[in-house]
């Protein structure tokens, strides 16, 4: 009887251990401090649900996948393990819970919301824009602590905000959100089937005297069926045209981005020029706080790719020094009202400052006078440029969109008027 006692402390010692380990080593990866580091991306890349929807959305798979084949092949045989073993967002909801001793857990009489969460990502996936990939919360986790990166701002801590309300919701209804809503938690379940299935075929085969409830199996089937395919048409109606934005180097079609997107805040982390922000609804409710490109003060250095480097989802893909180089961001484009060379001030910042020489001096009115023009197959949207530009509030040069049509096709932008 003793020893039999001290199996469930031991159990109980080593999966609080475990899960306090996870959660340091969380922290660490993704310290805020580190804008060095590209080791943010491992725990959120170690997600099966953003694993899968992302293979799914951009028909892609790469390294970072293996990471998550921990994790999946632990569901396989022993249901959300990482959930009892790993999960820092259950870890920090555990110890919130201890502030209502006496709350009744929640989630015996609620739907399995988390399984629908995951058959419309899956199913939106299968158009490119996956629903709710953005619920996971390891990418909650790491948007959090992103959120605090150096120099704060309230658009970067908005980004954080997903992880405090899962735990003030967790704090509200004990425990439901790891039951019946974690998308992450429904993603273990879908991977842990087949092993359900065939311990069900065993209980029909060799049934017990009081065998487990079957229901209507059939109706649950074309139900989840029905939320595969409502996923997809409601991911066709969110990818409806919206105005362009700039995105960081190696990003998808922004048919997709926003979709693949999962705001876990690494790629503005790693940034060197602090370049990237959160979009604050420019690309409508779909794309909010998705990662958005401002030239205001920097721009987006030739010799940098991290940000694909620590994009767990495939948002942004990753590419080589010399791939980086060749990506079109947008295009710059002169606005010669502005333009202080234009009015016969000395300015040539934007000409000298262009690391890719795509900016050159022009003679006009019969070479009275000089004008900046931009070779627009050399121009790939740095924005060094615009950064440089002394006219203010609005700078004489400003990068676009390549979907903005201003730009001639002949190698010069043409002077409008």
């Amino acid at each position: 009887m003793i020893g039999s006692s001290k199996r469930p402390r031991r159990a109980h010692a080593i999966r609080w251990t475990c899960r306090w380990l996870v959660l340091a080593g969380a922290v660490a990866l993704a310290w805020p401090w580190r804008s060095d580091s590209t080791t943010s991306v491992i725990l959120p890349a170690t997600s099966p649900f953003i694993a899968m929807a992302g293979a799914i959305s951009t028909r892609t798979t790469g390294v970072l996948l293996l990471l998550s084949l921990p994790v999946f092949l632990l569901a396989l045989r022993f249901p959300r393990s990482f959930c009892r073993y790993g999960c820092p967002v259950g870890l920090l909801q555990d110890c919130g819970q201890r502030l209502r001793p006496k709350a009744r857990k929640q989630g015996s009489g609620w739907p399995a919301v988390g399984r629908w969460l995951l058959l419309l990502t899956l199913g939106g996936a299968l158009l490119g824009w996956p629903l709710f990939l953005w619920l996971d919360p390891l990418a909650l986790f790491n948007g959090f602590l992103n959120a605090w990166r150096q120099p704060l701002s309230l658009a970067t801590l908005l980004t954080g905000l997903g992880l405090p309300l899962v735990l003030l919701f967790d704090l509200l209804l004990p425990a439901l959100w790891c039951r019946r809503l974690c998308p992450l938690g429904a993603t273990q379940d879908l991977l842990a089937w087949p092993r359900r299935a065939l311990r069900r075929r065993q209980v029909r085969a060799h049934p017990a005297p009081t065998p487990w409830p079957i229901g209507n199996r059939g109706r649950r089937r074309f139900l989840e069926g029905l939320l595969l395919a409502g996923g997809a048409v409601a991911a066709r109606a969110v990818q409806a045209k919206r105005p362009p934005l700039l995105r960081p180097p190696g990003s998808l079609d922004e048919g997709r981005f926003a979709g693949v997107c999962v705001r876990c805040g690494n790629c503005a982390q790693v940034c060197p020029s602090d370049i990237i922000q959160p979009d604050l609804g420019a690309s409508g409710f779909a794309g909010f706080l998705s990662p958005r490109l401002r030239f205001d003060a920097d721009y987006c250095r030739e010799d940098c790719h991290r940000c694909g480097e620590v994009c767990p989802s495939g948002a942004i893909t990753r590419l080589s020094a010399d791939g980086k180089r060749h990506w079109v961001i947008g295009r710059a484009v002169v606005d010669y009202d502005r333009c202080l060379l234009v009015q016969g001030r000395e300015c040539t910042a934007c000409i000298q400052r262009c690391p890719y020489q795509a900016i050159a001096m022009r003679s006009v009115d019969g070479g009275f006078s000089n004008e900046p023009a931009v070779i627009a197959d050399r121009c790939n949207g740095c924005g060094a440029c615009e950064a440089v530009c002394p006219t203010a509030p609005t700078r004489a040069i400003t990068i676009r969109p390549q979907s903005w049509e201003s730009l001639s096709r002949t190698g010069v932008a043409d002077r409008e008027g």
